[in-house]
């Protein structure tokens, strides 16, 4: 196949939606063009901006945020979209800089664990209070378990190590 080829097939399937470069390379060999042709294109997409690792990586971190989800589950999810490790590390250590005004706004879009973690006990309550069912010891242990997971699975932030009395263990 050709070069050109390879460069159209590379831009169509960034125009549906932003891709890493990890994606395109893997999109691109099962459409079996060759590795020179391959990295041909993704240079081409690196020269226009269409492909930004870094960036996509901070996006990716903020959208995750306001859904709740730590640093380490959402590096291993930047890790399965075929981007490196150092990129990772790299673009969030500067993403979450207290100079970066994106950082911010996400803090206090998201609140910190202690925060997120009494919402979620309040809207539980509630629920349970509308469903006219008992609030009892066994629905005290229901909304400690899961909190306890909540909490398993989410990171916590700068802001909250701010806030703790606790010495950080790092």
């Amino acid at each position: 196949m050709t070069v050109e080829k390879c460069k159209a097939a590379a831009l169509r399937y960034v125009a549906a939606a932003i891709k890493t470069e990890g994606q395109v390379m893997d999109y691109l060999k099962r459409k079996e063009f060759s590795a020179d042709e391959i990295q041909e294109a993704v240079d081409m997409l690196r020269e226009y901006s269409y492909v930004d690792d870094r960036k996509y990586c901070c996006d990716y971190y903020m959208q995750g945020c306001r859904k709740g989800r730590g640093r380490r589950r959402i590096e291993q999810e930047l890790e399965r979209k075929k981007i490196s490790r150092n990129v990772i590390k790299e673009s969030l250590d500067s993403f979450l800089s207290e100079d970066n005004p994106d950082f911010g706004q996400v803090m206090e879009e998201t609140g910190t664990e202690k925060e997120r973690a009494l919402d979620i006990g309040k809207k539980m309550l509630k629920e349970q209070l509308q469903a006219g069912k008992p609030v009892d010891k066994a629905f005290f242990a229901k909304i400690g378990r899961r909190l306890t997971s909540c909490l398993l699975y989410t990171s916590p932030s700068p802001r909250d190590r701010q806030k703790s009395r606790m010495p950080s263990s790092a």
